[in-house]
């Protein structure tokens, strides 16, 4: 008589595994933004592209383990107290460096906003008079300033 393999059914993971997944992808993103806003703040905005991209993925992985902790009916407050205590940290760190990010990215759009005005405003100042009369009633065109505005952040 030979042994049948009997088959084993995959279970879901455990409900603490799901939150430990949250929390690594909390702690990852906030570091991230923490990351990001001390590029913005630093001037090296040219190195958030990439930075970005990845808040944009994390996000979205942080937003599927809150759904996927809900569906399978799991409370915070049913989680063992460490693992509990650790998640309250980590979504007061990650509210905080959300925070930061969202105003540095605010000022700095800002910031370009009104330099690109001036900008414009300057080049308007100049371009304003394109032909005008003189004490003879003779008319003189005013030279163009050609200019470009890249408008991207």
């Amino acid at each position: 008589m030979t042994a049948q393999p009997h088959a084993t059914a995959i279970a879901a993971p455990p409900s603490g595994d799901h939150a430990t997944e949250l929390l690594d992808l909390m702690m990852r993103l906030a570091d991230l933004l923490t990351h990001e806003t001390e590029r913005v703040r630093s001037g090296h905005v040219q190195d958030i592209g990439p930075l970005q991209r990845e808040k944009i993925r994390l996000s979205q992985l942080y937003q599927r383990k809150v759904q996927e902790l809900a569906a399978s009916g799991t409370r915070i407050t049913g989680l063992p107290a460490p693992l509990r205590a650790q998640i309250v940290a980590a979504s007061g760190r990650l509210a905080e460096a959300a925070g930061k990010n969202e105003s540095a990215l605010r000022i700095g759009r800002d910031a370009t906003r009104r330099l690109l005005d001036l900008v414009v405003d300057s080049v308007k100042s100049r371009l304003k008079p394109i032909s005008r009369y003189d004490a003879r009633r003779s008319v003189h065109l005013a030279r163009m300033v050609p200019c470009a505005v890249d408008r991207r952040l």
